[in-house]
């Protein structure tokens, strides 16, 4: 028994003008197919934009940028799309238009910087470590009042852990001593 998808008959709805674009469609030589990804034709700008590609994910272009210069509807848009697409989502992509920049409320260099710092695509990455166990030791560590006076201020609390491979100290911040007090632990 031989089971087949087929593919709907409705008509699919575009949302914008260059939805219909999903990469440069190009062969792994480089080669522009003559109709492939949403492009017909243009194969030199294509094989040009696929350069890119290869460019920018080799990290050659790194602090660099892009620009495609030309008349109105020669397809500088749907090669910055397909550039896009074929780089993937984890690469920033910001369009402009240049009504963008001649704008007479913000400054033609407030908006470059703006999608300049949208470009850079800065990714945090935060590793936590989890303790589990029980509270063996809470001890706070105190000092000298920095201030002056009579009075000590807790510079670390030191917390023991009883776990079920061991037990553990950990010297942690006095902020967490505070938020340890409130829970009552």
């Amino acid at each position: 028994m031989k089971i087949e998808e087929v593919q709907s008959t409705t008509k699919k709805q575009r949302i914008a003008t260059h939805t219909h674009i999903k990469g440069l469609g190009l062969e792994p030589n480089g080669k522009a197919l003559p109709l492939a990804s949403g492009f017909v034709g243009q194969a030199p700008a294509r094989e040009a934009s696929g350069l890119v590609v290869d460019m920018i994910r080799q990290k050659k272009m790194a602090g660099r940028a892009l620009l495609l210069a030309g008349p109105p509807g020669t397809g500088k848009t749907a090669l910055a799309l397909g550039i896009s697409q074929e780089l993937g989502s984890k690469v920033p992509f910001c369009p402009m238009v240049g009504s963008e920049v001649y704008s007479s409320e913000v400054k033609k260099t407030e908006v470059l910087m703006e999608n300049f710092r949208r470009a850079i695509g800065l990714r945090i990455k935060e590793n936590k470590e989890v303790y589990e166990g029980e509270v063996t030791e809470l001890s706070p560590e105190e000092i000298d009042s920095i201030s002056g006076g009579y009075g000590k201020s807790i510079s670390h609390v030191i917390i023991g852990l009883k776990t079920v491979k061991g037990t553990k100290q950990l010297k942690l911040d006095p902020t967490i001593y505070d938020a340890l007090i409130k829970e009552k632990v």
